[in-house]
């Protein structure tokens, strides 16, 4: 039986508990102060506790700033609530420490994962990340709300591929009473010409910054570069982002387009909404989405990428993994493995459940996201159990030798995980080399 959150053992600089919530660890770090994971039992929900560290700032200026981001997120509890934005469910202080609710996601990651050009993210991903992300800043916007800082650390991909849009911190609220961050308030690199100028914000400063992020998703490197603040800053104002296409020679001219709109100068003839910038990615997602299902199967893709197995690779790898497999369906008692056989296949277990056999006698049971076939890592090697559906079951089967044609990187990935699977299972009881 597990103990009782009010029982977990915690590290000595984690609090037992901030307001009301007990706390379970500590999850992060930020600019501004420490990210708690907590547990919500009126709701029943986890949630992630964003603490400001105000009196511990011996600088007065930034504790400044910080105490107007707190009150700027206090202000919007239950403001927004859209299935692309990171709900806000409370805000408190107690003794000195300022804290923020919001939801608290298990394994998500930011966009920044995906900006590097070994890394980059489907085009098609990007175009219905981005689209979300557009539709969220649509129903921010039509709430008087403007974020002020879209960049890929501010926005969060779930394991499951949804988007939410995370800090707002620096926002601008209309008729709010709440004292705004003045100045250059955001990242650089991703700020509007308007921004950089401190002129008076409109929707449109999003949609640019927006742009900026989806050219650096497709292009794994940002719209602008330099080696000092005055002259990137000078860059966003006056210049013009090398095309997209220098790059990458596969996206389609509509996608640059769009891009393109988006990162107008001038904010009046920019896309004038969200709704609006989403409806021209509708239109290329549609073709994108035809090109790709004659290239790749996206509903095997999906399945995977929710398998704890697969919670560490990044997009493209579960593709190239994806590519070095087929898929196979067995019926109920069929033998997927034999025990004395030779073949050079890893098994991942994609759906339902199998038996371990060995000698006759059932040693043991895996499920959906557990892995076998590690003998494949033995050239010649016999296998050591037999593996038996329980129930009709869907199995990945990876080819050791397409495996030894993918990149590096996901060849160390996926070792890693299939090895401290197996390490985890031989450690517990019933494992078996299979």
């Amino acid at each position: 039986m597990a103990s009782p959150v009010s029982e977990i053992k915690r590290p000595h600089d984690v609090p037992d508990k901030i307001g009301k919530y007990v706390i379970i660890n500590k999850i992060g770090k930020g600019s501004t102060g420490m990210v708690y994971l907590s547990h919500d039992p009126y709701y029943r929900r986890d949630v992630a506790i964003k603490v400001y560290n105000l009196e511990e700032d011996t600088n007065a200026d930034r504790a400044q700033v910080s105490r107007k981001m707190f009150f700027n997120e206090a202000h919007m509890v239950g403001m927004l609530q859209h299935p692309n934005i990171m709900p806000i469910y409370d805000a408190g202080e107690e003794d000195g420490k300022y804290y923020v609710v919001t939801e608290h996601i298990q394994g998500a990651r930011t966009l920044a994962a995906y900006c590097r050009p070994d890394n980059l993210l489907r085009v098609d991903d990007v175009v219905e990340i981005i689209y979300k992300c557009a539709k969220a800043l649509h129903y921010a916007h039509g709430r008087g709300v403007i974020h002020r800082d879209i960049k890929p650390s501010n926005v969060m991909l779930t394991i499951d591929n949804d988007v939410r849009i995370i800090d707002f911190g620096i926002a601008i609220v209309s008729d709010s009473e709440v004292s705004r961050i003045e100045g250059i308030a955001g990242s650089p690199s991703y700020m509007s010409p308007e921004q950089v100028q401190s002129e008076e914000l409109t929707p449109a400063s999003d949609l640019y910054s927006l742009g900026a992020v989806m050219y650096e998703l497709l292009s794994g490197f940002r719209p602008f570069r330099a080696d000092n603040l005055s002259k990137l800053l000078h860059q966003i104002v006056y210049a013009t982002p090398p095309p997209i296409h220098t790059y990458r020679d596969d996206l389609p001219e509509e996608l640059e387009e769009v891009v393109a709109k988006t990162m107008i100068k001038d904010p009046g003839k920019r896309l004038n909404s969200g709704a609006t910038m989403a409806a021209e990615l509708t239109r290329v997602y549609k073709d994108l989405r035809q090109k790709y299902d004659s290239l790749d199967n996206q509903e095997h893709f999906d399945l995977l990428r929710t398998l704890t197995f697969f919670h560490e690779f990044s997009h493209a790898e579960i593709w190239e993994v994806l590519r070095a497999s087929d898929w196979h369906e067995y019926r109920d008692n069929e033998d997927i493995v034999r025990e004395g056989e030779i073949d050079d296949r890893f098994y991942i277990i994609v759906s339902g459940n199998v038996s371990v056999q060995a000698n006759g006698n059932t040693i043991g049971t895996l499920g959906p996201g557990d892995c076998f076939g590690e003998t494949s890592y033995v050239r010649g090697a016999k296998r050591q159990a037999s593996i038996r559906a329980d129930g009709a079951v869907t199995i990945l089967r990876v080819s050791s030798t397409l495996m030894e044609q993918v990149s590096s990187a996901c060849q160390l990935r996926f070792n890693k995980v299939f090895l401290r699977s197996l390490i985890t299972r031989l450690q517990g009881s019933g494992g078996a080399n299979t």
